[in-house]
């Protein structure tokens, strides 16, 4: 359901002059950008909200689906709003110099926008902000806050092994299960599993798991990246800031909210319960363990991969433990064939097992530290990786045949 802004009706008719400086509204407007589609049954939805009000530049970009609202303040300017094509105020804004002084000027009477820097100046047509369609929210059930950076390491640890477009909707997102002070983060694609927890700071009223989709997991983090980009704070401070910036994460029945400093996105969640995986999120009795230097096995992966020819559904390689090695393969339909190998700590029988060569790569990425501890299950053929001091973490890819 949808609604439509009402708060500012009254200021539309309001002539707006405000000026800004260009590296000010360079990153919020590449962030609501790409939450707009490139095609859309409003057209109305291709373009930003601009709002003033007692001094406060408000902007909103929206799909129905997700909705970023950006607030910028200390803007002098008599109330007013308005609506403007997304893209083309961006590119705009984009070519002008560095810290370039831009001028706006809105008359509601022919709704034009003027826009000036330097020598140059645009003349843009606006819609009128009254049409612009916002989310309907549920009253917000909980509410706690996580620091931004171990949010964004969060959704990092596993956000790579959600579905595109799996029939079971579940998988098209991030699983964000809250239970007795920890947040369990968990993502699949029926192929590879990856699976996190962080402890919360307060104690949550229930247990309640929400399916985040795929759009707005990849909005939280690019919106919590621009905390290490704001042109108003040296190199340093914004390491700083960011390090120590919380989010405020609040959730109703259908929809999500993330609040951190002069950003809000509110999402909604996909419908239906996510699956449990417990029974596969440990290897059995007869496994074999095995110290990696991740690096190291990037580049094997890398340089085997190399001989196919399927780039989207990735190259199916063969490992083979063997006389204190791993053996790494790729076979392709045309009777092309690559090999390398990689020093281990491995007598045993020779054994052999396939997987997708992408799935390990995108792993050995997101573990942090230089060595991975992986885990080849001889009865499943599940391949299980861990890193040093981190036992709440796990990722988990499914054989395939070769």
């Amino acid at each position: 359901m949808i609604i439509f802004h009402s708060t500012h009706r009254a200021y539309y008719n309001n002539k707006m002059k405000f000026k800004l400086n260009r590296n000010v509204l360079v990153s919020p407007l590449t962030l609501l950008n790409s939450v707009i589609e490139k095609t859309q049954t409003l057209p109305i939805l291709s373009n930003i909200y601009f709002s003033i009000d007692n001094g406060v530049l408000t902007l909103i970009g929206s799909d129905l689906e997700v909705e970023i609202t950006q607030t910028i303040e200390n803007v002098k300017s008599e109330n007013g709003s308005f609506t403007v094509l997304g893209k083309k105020i961006m590119d705009i804004i984009r070519a002008l110099p560095e810290n370039a002084e831009i001028s706006f000027d809105h008359d509601p009477s022919n709704h034009d926008l003027i826009v000036n820097s330097g020598k140059s100046r645009y003349k843009l047509k606006t819609l009128p902000a009254d049409n612009y369609p916002k989310l309907k929210t549920d009253d917000w059930e909980e509410r706690f806050r996580i620091n931004s950076k171990v949010l964004k390491e969060t959704i990092d640890k596993v956000s790579f092994s959600m579905a595109l477009s799996d029939h079971r909707f579940a998988l098209n997102g991030v699983s964000f299960f809250i239970e007795n002070r920890q947040l369990t983060a968990t993502a699949t694609d029926g192929h590879r599993l990856a699976r996190t927890k962080i402890d919360l700071e307060v104690d949550t009223e229930n247990e309640r798991q929400v399916t985040i989709p795929r759009k707005a997991v990849s909005e939280i983090s690019r919106m919590i990246d621009i905390d290490y980009a704001r042109p108003d704070q040296s190199k340093e401070d914004r390491k700083k800031s960011a390090d120590t910036s919380m989010v405020t994460f609040e959730y109703s029945r259908n929809h999500i909210r993330f609040t951190a400093p002069g950003r809000v996105l509110i999402a909604k969640l996909i419908d239906g319960k996510y699956p449990k995986f417990d029974d596969v999120l440990e290897a059995g009795e007869d496994k074999i363990m095995l110290s990696l230097d991740r690096r190291k096995l990037i580049d094997i992966l890398s340089r085997v991969a190399v001989i196919g020819d399927d780039k989207y559904k990735g190259v199916g390689i063969r490992l083979s433990l063997a006389d204190n090695k791993l053996k790494i393969s790729a076979n392709t339909t045309e009777q092309q064939h690559a090999y390398d190998e990689m020093q281990v700590d491995y007598d045993g029988e020779e054994i052999q097992f396939g997987y997708n060569a992408s799935y390990l790569q995108d792993i050995c990425r997101v573990v942090q530290k230089d060595k991975v501890d992986v885990t080849l299950d001889n009865g499943s053929n599940i391949c299980y990786f861990h890193q040093l001091d981190d036992e709440h973490s796990v990722w988990l890819v499914m054989p395939m045949r070769l």
